[in-house]
Formats: structure tokens, C-alpha cells, sequence
């Protein structure tokens, strides 16, 4: 289906192995339900890498990217739990994007995600890649394509705040999704070949993550 909302945030990390038991009840008992609690988050997903790439991928679908710098969501950043402080100096690897969607599309969530991270100019237009990955939403057992655009500006965070961490921004950022590891793996080499040699981006970096689990934020009925 499509992404919800007009903002996602995408988190990439390792974990340091000591503290891998920890962090697999951490991040869903505590530290997604809090982030979920913030006005705005409307869905929240984990994933796995299925080999390569940094371990785990966690995307949080919000109302709009400008979220991230609410004062409610930075006094939440302020205000960290004991058992965060404990946890997240543990992350290695760490990227994290504000972003803003630059296109979506699709009919239903799929189990795996590949994600393919680029750079590109400072001028370059995004409208050509969405052209050409647009019908991998025909291709079998693809559920969903879609195309983000990290925002510097709101994905800056006081140095204070990243509690241990050494946190670097991607720039744009692939996310397909679909219900084989098989297809999404022939896609991945697809997308790398794209952006090499079609649109002008470079450094791509692809990998494919299964689902862990993800929370929603229903309305309430009226």
C-alpha cells in the first residue's frame, strides 16, 4: 500500500552484541510504543536484514517530515528513559533520515522491504527516477514502490542527544516492498544498475530486511 502520511523517518543500525537480548525488548516494548505516542506517528515498522547491509531497518510513517522538530517530539528526545540511556549507546552503524516522500505507491504492506540508499547532486531531479521504477508495482509479488527524500535540515540533531551514537543522514532512498525475498533480491541488483548508470546518482547501497513487526496508531471512533 501506499506510505501514510507525508513524512517517514528511516533508521538504519547495528547493535553491539552484548546488548543485542536488550535491545530486542527495548525497541518494541518501550522505545516504539513512546515514539508512537507523539501526535503524528502513524505507523512504526522494524525489519531484518536478510544479509548485507546494516542489521535492522526501522521506518516511522508520519502526518508531515516537519513533525520531527515539534516541540512535543524534542522534548521527547530531551527526556530519554533509563532503559533508553542504557540501550542506545549500544547502536553502531547508525544512519537516520527526515524525509520527505517524493512518490508512493502500491496495494498492500509486503513481509520484505529492499532499500536502496544514493546520493544525489545537489540539483538533481528526482522526477526521473520515480518515472523509471514506477512499473516495478506490475512486477510479480510486488506490493509496493516507493521513493523518500531526506531533509538535512530536519534530520539535524543536537550532538547532545544522540546518547553515545555517531548518527550519519542518507540523501534519497529507495523502498520497495513485496511478499518474496526472491523478487526483491532480482530487483535490488536492478536498482544498483539504475542508479549507477541511468539517473546520475551514485553510492548505492541495497539490502533486503524482513518484517518484524510494526504498530499503527488507529483514529479513534467517533
Amino acid at each position: 500500500m501506499p506510505l501514510v502520511g507525508k513524512g517517514i523517518v528511516a533508521i538504519w543500525n547495528d547493535i553491539l552484541p552484548e546488548m543485542r537480548d536488550e535491545f530486542f525488548e527495548w525497541h518494541p516494548r518501550e522505545h516504539m510504543q513512546e515514539r508512537m505516542g507523539v501526535p503524528g506517528f502513524l505507523r512504526g515498522r522494524r525489519l531484518i536484514s536478510t544479509g548485507g547491509g546494516e542489521e535492522f531497518l526501522t521506518l516511522y510513517e508520519a502526518s508531515e517530515p516537519e513533525l520531527l522538530i515539534s516541540d512535543v517530539y524534542r522534548k521527547r528526545l530531551s527526556n530519554p528513559t533509563e532503559w533508553s540511556l542504557k540501550v542506545l549507546p549500544s547502536f553502531r552503524n547508525n544512519l537516520r533520515g527526515v524525509c520527505r516522500i517524493v512518490s508512493t505507491m502500491g496495494y498492500g504492506d509486503g513481509g520484505y522491504v529492499l532499500s536502496v540508499r544514493y546520493d544525489m547532486p545537489e540539483d538533481g531531479d528526482d522526477a526521473p527516477v520515480s518515472k523509471l521504477i514506477a512499473p516495478w508495482i506490475d512486477r510479480p509479488r510486488v506490493t509496493g514502490v516507493h521513493l523518500i527524500r531526506c531533509d538535512r535540515t530536519l534530520s539535524a540533531v543536537d550532538p547532545s542527544l544522540n546518547r553515545g551514537r555517531t548518527i550519519s543522514v542518507p540523501d534519497r532512498v529507495m523502498l520497495i516492498e513485496g511478499s518474496t525475498l526472491e523478487e526483491l533480491e532480482e530487483l535490488k541488483a536492478e536498482a544498483e544498475t539504475l542508479i549507477g548508470e541511468q539517473v546520475g546518482a551514485s553510492k548505492p547501497v541495497g539490502a533486503v530486511y524482513r518484517l518484524e513487526y510494526q504498530v499503527m496508531n488507529y483514529p479513534e471512533a467517533g
